[in-house]
């Protein structure tokens, strides 16, 4: 089994970064970071979560870098009592949960979610998934609205 050592350092090079990057990813001091890779004292909490995925996904890398670089916290307005998203109201918590996991997700690749983008995916449990044509057309539509 590897030790939290040699896995920041194994970080690191994969991603070919230094202490002081690693440690803003972290939210941590480098000194942090040091004390960690020379293994005086091991991580806690949040920051050894973060490490195991950092080890294990190149996406939560580039999101996190992205939110570093753009500095913004990402919110989406939803009501976890009342199932609804942005206003757009689900029929059951097992919509909404999987509709929330999906928009947060792409959220972190920089997708910027409408309303009628909630009620696109809460027609997708009354009517199914659209074609590819019809995918295609809103598209267009999104790219032209925004041109004009």
């Amino acid at each position: 089994m590897k030790t939290t050592a040699t896995i920041l350092k194994e970080i690191r090079q994969h991603y070919q970064i230094s202490q002081a990057k690693l440690a803003k990813l972290l939210n941590t001091s480098v000194r942090t970071v040091q004390h960690w890779e020379q293994a005086d004292y091991q991580p806690s909490g949040t920051a050894v979560r973060l490490i195991q995925i950092l080890a294990t996904d190149d996406a939560v890398y580039t999101a996190l870098t992205n939110l570093e670089e753009e500095n913004t916290i990402m919110y989406l307005e939803h009501d976890d009592q009342k199932f609804t998203i942005m206003g757009v109201q689900f029929r059951n918590q097992e919509e909404y949960r999987a509709t929330m996991n999906a928009i947060i997700s792409n959220m972190y690749e920089g997708f910027e979610p409408t309303k009628e983008d909630v009620q696109d995916a809460r027609r997708f449990y009354d009517e199914g998934p659209i074609s590819a044509q019809e995918m295609l057309a809103k598209i267009r539509t999104s790219t032209n609205r925004k041109v004009e």
